[in-house]
């Protein structure tokens, strides 16, 4: 139980209670420790369907404080050529890189318990409630998640959907009535010619360098394809495609791609998803500052920040609108 002696406490949040002469050194023992408690069970909350936390590698290489962080942009340059045994001008192979400050953001936002409640808590033996520490979670994942995908053009963040150095696949509209693009409208040789296409044109606008090792699908076209069987067969469009890329090792359902593109259209995206080529930079992740006392309320200030999703290789990815 939350109430019991044995639970350790932050001396932070203690002296903070005592400071404010609310309570006694009994009630204020009962609400460091159920603050505590509290926070446990915050960061062990469950994590909510927000997908960019799995779809880009998270990294913590901006240092906690750094306000502005610099972004590069690889592109590759120069091929091997034969030589002589005496040759002293080998050619140079190099990666050109373009270079941008990029700035980190304060994300934050709070919760608490007034005066009253921590009375009736202590008087009852009873918890206090940690939803509203849930809450506050969630609202900073939420937050973070819309940063990665749309990005906050308030604060000049780009996020990965609008990156405009992403290749941009065109679907043919030949499905249905010779004018739909969406793959549920298609023949079989048409959805794998589509999704062949599309994964090739990475390898294909870079020479066979690189090339995609993962899928991600909006909702409703990745249950098209993993519940529609081939003709004549048990075969899912999904598993037949995954026989024939091998290389791709995610095939992800991705509710943040419904209706993200143009007039409200569904996105398919392809990529190599590794954190030399993109990366969802957040220096904190999510912390819970030591407790303030005011206007009668004990209040739990939250913070994280980021600089948002950092594509460093963008001729790696490729996405594609009306899907």
């Amino acid at each position: 139980m939350p109430t019991d002696n044995n639970i350790r406490y932050d001396d932070r949040d203690y002296n903070a209670i005592v400071h404010t002469g609310n309570f006694d050194a009994d009630g204020s023992v009962f609400l460091a420790r159920q603050l505590t408690h509290i926070r446990a069970q915050v960061l062990r909350v469950k994590k909510a369907a927000l997908n960019s936390f799995d779809v880009f590698p998270v990294t913590t290489d901006i240092p906690v404080g750094a306000e502005t962080a610099l972004q590069r942009v690889y592109d590759s340059v120069g091929v091997a050529e034969i030589i002589s045994n005496w040759a002293d001008d080998l050619p140079r192979v190099d990666l050109l890189a373009q270079e941008s400050a990029v700035t980190v953001k304060m994300l934050g936002d709070a919760y608490g318990y007034n005066y009253r409640e921590v009375q009736n808590a202590q008087f009852a033996g009873i918890s206090l409630s940690a939803e509203r520490g849930r809450i506050a979670r969630y609202a900073v994942d939420y937050k973070l998640n819309s940063i990665a995908w749309h990005g906050d053009a308030a604060h000049k963040i780009v996020g990965f959907l609008d990156n405009p150095n992403i290749s941009e696949f065109t679907l043919p509209a030949d499905g249905g009535d010779s004018s739909s693009t969406k793959l549920k409208d298609k023949t079989e040789e048409q959805v794998f010619r589509d999704l062949n296409d599309f994964i090739e044109s990475i390898p294909e606008a870079t020479n066979d360098v690189e090339q995609a090792n993962t899928l991600l699908l909006p909702p409703s076209v990745y249950s098209y394809l993993a519940t529609t069987r081939l003709s004549y067969t048990e075969t899912t469009y999904l598993n037949f495609f995954r026989q024939a890329h091998p290389e791709i090792t995610r095939i992800m359902r991705v509710g943040e791609l419904k209706g993200a593109g143009e007039s409200g259209k569904d996105v398919m995206i392809a990529g190599y998803f590794d954190p030399t080529y993109i990366k969802f930079e957040i220096p904190i992740r999510f912390d819970q500052l030591p407790v303030e006392y005011r206007n009668l309320e004990y209040v739990i200030n939250c913070v994280a920040s980021t600089a948002g999703v950092t594509v460093t290789m963008p001729f790696a990815f490729v996405k594609a609108e009306g899907c």
